[in-house]
This record gives C-alpha cells, sequence and structure tokens, in this order.
C-alpha cells in the first residue's frame, strides 16, 4: 500500500487540490446575490421622489381642468387636461427605469386641496418653479455620483417640460387676480390645441418639425391632447 502511493507521485496532492476548487465552487454558489438596485441606490431613490411628485401633479392637473371647466374656463381646463398628460409621461418614464434598475415605484396617497381656477394657477406656477428651480436640479445633483445616463436624460427631459408649462402659465398667471376674467375670457376665444410628446413630455400648441425640441424624437410621437368635451 505505500509503495501504490509512493509509485503516483502527485496524487495526493492533485486529489486535494479538486476537493479545494469543489470547495470553492460550491461556496460561490451558496454566496448570495447582489441585492436589486444595489448599482444605483441614490439614483432609484431620487427617481422615487421625483415620480411621487409628478403622479401628484398629474392628479393636481386633472382636477384643476375639472375645476375650470365647472367655472367656465374652457381654455384654461384644456391647457391643465394637457400638462396633466404630459406630467403622466414623466411619471411613467421614472417608473419604467426605476423598475430596470432593480427598484420599486410605489405612489404614496396624497392629499389634494384645490381653489378656484385663480387659486390653482397660482399654485400650478409656484409648482412649476419650485420643479425647475429645486426639484430637478437637486435629483440630477443627487444621481450626479452614479453617474447613470438614463435616468439624467429621464430627468432633464422633464425639467424642460416644466419650463415650458411655466412659461404658458405665467402669461395667464401675471393678470390674476385683478384682470383675470378678461384675459381667462380671451384665452377661452385663442386656444388652439395641445400637443403632448410620448417620449419626454414636451406640450406644444403645434406639432414640431422636423423633430421635438426637447428630446430630438420625431413629430409622429406627439399626441394630440383631446378638448374636454
Amino acid at each position: 500500500m505505500g509503495a501504490n502511493r509512493i509509485g503516483k507521485p502527485g496524487w495526493g496532492r492533485r486529489a486535494f487540490l479538486r476537493k479545494l476548487a469543489a470547495l470553492a465552487a460550491g461556496t460561490a454558489v451558496a454566496r448570495p446575490a447582489p441585492a436589486a438596485g444595489d448599482a444605483y441606490p441614490q439614483t432609484i431613490a431620487a427617481l422615487a421622489y421625483a415620480f411621487q411628485r409628478e403622479t401628484d401633479a398629474t392628479r393636481r392637473y386633472v382636477e384643476f381642468a375639472g375645476i375650470a371647466k365647472r367655472e367656465g374656463y374652457q381654455g384654461i381646463a384644456y391647457m391643465f387636461k394637457s400638462f396633466a398628460a404630459s406630467e403622466g409621461v414623466h411619471a411613467r418614464n421614472f417608473k419604467e427605469l426605476i423598475t430596470r434598475l432593480g427598484g420599486q415605484a410605489i405612489p404614496a396617497p396624497t392629499a389634494i386641496k384645490p381653489g378656484t381656477t385663480k387659486q390653482n394657477l397660482i399654485a400650478a406656477v409656484d409648482d412649476e418653479i419650485d420643479s425647475i428651480d429645486s426639484l430637478y436640479p437637486r435629483t440630477l445633483e443627487r444621481m450626479k455620483p452614479e453617474d447613470n445616463a438614463e435616468a439624467s436624460r429621464f430627468v432633464n427631459f422633464a425639467w424642460e417640460s416644466e419650463r415650458q408649462h411655466r412659461d404658458l402659465i405665467q402669461k395667464i398667471r401675471r393678470y390674476s387676480p385683478l384682470m383675470f376674467e378678461k384675459v381667462a375670457k380671451a384665452i377661452d376665444e385663442k386656444t388652439g390645441l395641445y400637443f403632448v410628446c410620448q417620449n419626454c413630455g414636451s406640450t406644444l400648441n403645434k406639432v414640431p418639425s422636423p423633430k421635438c425640441p426637447i428630446c430630438a424624437s420625431a413629430p409622429e410621437r406627439y399626441q394630440q391632447v383631446p378638448v374636454p368635451g
């Protein structure tokens, strides 16, 4: 028996190495997989907050549109409805990306306290300015260390769309409340159609050519927002 082992130099070492390799392989299989979202925790958290804000904005604009319609401001109701469609695109983009990154996007219920149409216009401008000056700059800064290009692109899409909303609302709010009735009537008479890009949420009164000014998508990506009945 002793002569046999001596006659097969290296046999014990090879067997030991094979066992060691098998043990290492077993350990590797048993190692738990990385948790979902580990690669982009700050990006997911920042997008989740932006998703909540955009979801709230969508619901708020739908509510504002209903109030404006009941109060007889058809043009303003249509504008609010268009903004709701745009904010919905932003919320969808954020939700889909959060899911792809391994996170979850579950909006929390938020109470909406609308006022009159005049009050809602003021609130809308304030919210848009907050998104432009605070929400999206802070979101980009928070995501910067993880450098996810798609997340930055979607946030910039929303940021540029909010600027469009602000510019559309401010021409009305400027006259509130002293000349509100006169301006609202003029808006109702002159309101054209609204079109929203389904890729970025850009909100315009006509389909752009040759491409979307925010995301460079083809004009076919724009959909007309139905006029409130």
